[in-house]
């Protein structure tokens, strides 16, 4: 439910931003990955019960459970690439005071 929550308002919004012709930026391919990190810490810290929500999650993998969206998502078979999963994980990590390189959170490039 968490992650549903997170992709409804995250990636759903650049999404619609595509839908109604809104320009995006030239480089956008470059720095969405920094961008969703940076607006997550930002949700997450501002808000204390989404932060208690995620770190309840301690343990466990994060997959943004979206059929359709390969990139942010985990695909319909686990072939995407669960970039918000990912992204959630290292904050989780980071909150909980862990290194970020542990084996949960695989290299976030793209």
């Amino acid at each position: 439910m968490l992650v549903w929550f997170l992709s409804l308002f995250l990636v759903k919004g650049l999404n619609l931003s595509f839908s109604l012709g809104t320009q995006i930026r030239s480089d956008w391919e470059n720095i969405k990955i920094d961008v969703m990190y940076k607006a997550l810490k930002c949700k997450f810290s501002i808000y204390p019960h989404l932060k208690t929500m995620l770190l309840s999650t301690a343990g466990s993998v994060l997959v943004e459970a979206s059929p359709h969206d390969l990139f942010w998502g985990g695909g319909r078979e686990g072939e995407g690439l669960n970039y918000l999963g990912r992204l959630l994980m290292k904050l989780r990590s980071e909150f909980l005071g862990e290194s970020s390189s542990t084996s949960e959170t695989p290299s976030l490039t793209v």
